[in-house]
Parts: structure tokens; C-alpha cells; sequence
């Protein structure tokens, strides 16, 4: 196994806040000047780039990504940086703001390449702003990890397959076979009807939810498919009890989730167990059940299980302190794995060429706050933890 030679010293694990925001600057950006960007690449610091939804609708992603990125380049820069063509570098995170656009997105992440000189970029999140960014770091030819994409979905963004982008995230038939696993232990009844809508996450997820269901012993007595932003769902619960649904499963929109929620109480359907699957729009988190079912399942893709105690130790003191018990702590965790896999791959290659740099990404195989991560060279997809709990 690869990893970078941590120095985890008192003076590390106590990163001083102004280290922190340094590490992305200030202003609209979110970053340097571009000037700034230039003399500081031009003098030796090594530009990373990302663009994030720190603002509108995917900002609940975007911000604590954002954290997980500058804490842990900020933790190699008090180590001492990086050693790069036998010179130890420090790193400068650039941080732009997309505002959850798809468009802006892949703009900015040719302005990171081309106007901040960035060698490498770090991911957004959602496949709606995942894969304009991949695809535009594919024309750049300039490495791209990320995550907060499920890898199914990733691997089919690009049907001439990825080369340059890179994707760290759960795996859709995992989730599908550990939501029917804990349907299936609940008593009674094994009639499951089935709500997604067509949020891209959601199509794929949903024959991989019936297949599941199906080897698990569930019979789907009802399957649901909707757009994004339904609120009627009378029709479909009704008929989903009267078909005799006694647990209940689906992938929402937020929105969506909570209004299903409501109209499951207001005509008494209780079923034995449910679970719902957040989309990318609710950070892949559960929706809230309440006391709708009997037996309420949640997911999630991150806990601090799957970090060592070292690594544990590194983020617990900024990160751990600010996001500890929330639902954002997850892509906060997830956001600094990412930047490790770069950091170490960057370390491993001795080089910020975007080949070089691109082969040793291929070639991780690095303990992360998410845990082991190594890619599939056909996929390029690193399969993290899923987790469905009662």
C-alpha cells in the first residue's frame, strides 16, 4: 500500500484557522487573483483548482467540501509541502464559485487550467455539476478527483471513457443490495412498493433496487417513477396499499421526499419498514421519516469508522469541531479524502506534469478518511462504504 509520510505533530493537528482560510484566500473567487495565481505557481507553490457550489441550491454540498479540501491541503503545507522535482513545494488552493451551475462550472474549470495555471483540480459535486467539470478536464487533459457522484453513474459520463477524471463514491448495486437486505429482515409481509424519480441518480438506481429486491425474496408491488418536483402522490400510495405494500422504498429530491412523507401520514398507510434514498440535491443523505413506518431505515456514505485513528486525530479539531452529528460532516470527510488521493499522488510522482500526475493517480492505493481507496483502471472508480442502519 502507497501512502505519504504524515508528519502528525502537535503543530499539525493544531492548524491555526488563518492557515486554513489561506489556503483559498478571500474574495468572490473564493481565491488568489489571477495575478496572485501566477506569481504564486511561477514562484514555486503548486495551484490546485475547484469549483464548488458555495452558493444556491447545492451549497449545503459545496461549503463542506469546501472545508475538506483547505483543511487537508492545509495540513500538508505545515508539514512542510511537497516534494516535487526535488524541490519541497507548498500548495495553493484556488476556489471558485459555480453557484450550482452546470455551465459556470465547466467555464471556471478551464479558467482554473488556463488563467490560474492550475495542475490539477479537485471535484464538485452531483452529477449534474460532476460531469460538465470531468468532461471539461478531459479536453484539458489535466487530472480531476472527485466525488459526491455515484461510481455507475460516473463511469457512464463519458461514453469514450474517462483518462484524466477520477471518482471516489459508493456503488449503486451496493446500495440497492443493502437497502433489500434490510427490507427483507423486517417480519411479515415481503410486498415493497417502490418510489424514484427521474433525477439521474434515480434511473440508475432503480433497476438495480428491482433486481435487488428480487433476489433478496421482496415482490415490488408497486414501481413509481415520477419527475422531480411531483407533489401528488395520493394515486400512488393508494395504490400501493391496496395492492397490500407492507415496506416501502425509494430515491427522492428532497422536496419530493417530504411531501411522499406527508401524504403517507395523512391516509394512514404505515408500512412495516421504509427507506428512503437521498438524490445528489440532498448530499446523497436520507430524507427524514419520522414515524411514518414502523421501522425507519437511514443511509449514508461516510462514518468516522472508516478513517484511522491518525486520520481521525487530523480532522477532528477543525473539521470534527465544526461539523460533528450533521448530515454535512459526511462530505466534509469525503472532501478530504479527495484531496488526499491528489496530495499523495502528487508526492508519488515527484511531478506536477499532468501525465505524470495522472499515472500515479491510476496507481493509488492510499488509507483515507473514506477509507482504502484504489481505482479501477477500466472504471476509473474507487468504490467507498454505504451504510444502512436502523
Amino acid at each position: 500500500m502507497r501512502t505519504r509520510a504524515r508528519t502528525l505533530t502537535a503543530l499539525l493537528l493544531a492548524v491555526p484557522l488563518a492557515l486554513v482560510a489561506a489556503c483559498s484566500g478571500g474574495g468572490g473567487r473564493g481565491g488568489p487573483s489571477n495575478a496572485d495565481a501566477k506569481t504564486v505557481n511561477a514562484g514555486g507553490a503548486i495551484v490546485i483548482g475547484t469549483t464548488l457550489s458555495l452558493t444556491g441550491s447545492l451549497a449545503a454540498l459545496g461549503q463542506p467540501l469546501a472545508a475538506g479540501y483547505r483543511q487537508e491541503i492545509a495540513n500538508v503545507n505545515a508539514a512542510g509541502g511537497i516534494l516535487i522535482g526535488g524541490i519541497r513545494e507548498k500548495l495553493k488552493l484556488v476556489v471558485l464559485d459555480n453557484g450550482g451551475d452546470p455551465s459556470r462550472a465547466a467555464a471556471q474549470a478551464t479558467e482554473l487550467v488556463r488563467t490560474d495555471h492550475a495542475v490539477a483540480l479537485l471535484g464538485p459535486a452531483t452529477a449534474l455539476i460532476v460531469t460538465p467539470t470531468a468532461l471539461t478536464a478531459e479536453q484539458l487533459r489535466v487530472p480531476l478527483v472527485t466525488s459526491q457522484m455515484p461510481v455507475e453513474a460516473f463511469a457512464n459520463g463519458d461514453k469514450t471513457g474517462w483518462t484524466y477524471s477520477w471518482d471516489l463514491f459508493y456503488d449503486e448495486q451496493q446500495q440497492a443490495a443493502d437497502a433489500a437486505r434490510a427490507l427483507a429482515s423486517a417480519p411479515g409481509d415481503k410486498k415493497v412498493a417502490l418510489f424514484t424519480d427521474d433525477e439521474p441518480d434515480s434511473v440508475v438506481e432503480r433497476p438495480l433496487y428491482e433486481a435487488a429486491f428480487t433476489a433478496a425474496g421482496l415482490k415490488v408491488v408497486g414501481d413509481y417513477t415520477f419527475p422531480v418536483g411531483t407533489t401528488d402522490f395520493a394515486p400512488f400510495v393508494s395504490q400501493a396499499r391496496a395492492a397490500g405494500a407492507q415496506l416501502l422504498a425509494g430515491q427522492l429530491a428532497p422536496a419530493d421526499g417530504a411531501a411522499l412523507v406527508k401524504q403517507l401520514t395523512s391516509s394512514g398507510f404505515r408500512p412495516k419498514a421504509a427507506f428512503l434514498a437521498g438524490t445528489s440535491n440532498a448530499g446523497y443523505q436520507s430524507p427524514a421519516f419520522g414515524r411514518v413506518s414502523q421501522d425507519p431505515l437511514s443511509a449514508g456514505y461516510w462514518s468516522p469508522g472508516q478513517a484511522s485513528p491518525g486520520q481521525l486525530a487530523l480532522i477532528s479539531p477543525t473539521l470534527g469541531r465544526e461539523y460533528s452529528g450533521r448530515p454535512d460532516y459526511a462530505p466534509a470527510a469525503i472532501g478530504y479524502a479527495v484531496a488526499e488521493v491528489l496530495t499523495d499522488a502528487l508526492a508519488a510522482a515527484g511531478s506536477a506534469n499532468p501525465v505524470t500526475l495522472n499515472s500515479a493517480i491510476a496507481h493509488t492505493d492510499a488509507r483515507t478518511t473514506a477509507g482504502l481507496v484504489t481505482f479501477s483502471q477500466f472504471t476509473h472508480t474507487a468504490i467507498t462504504a454505504y451504510h444502512v442502519t436502523g
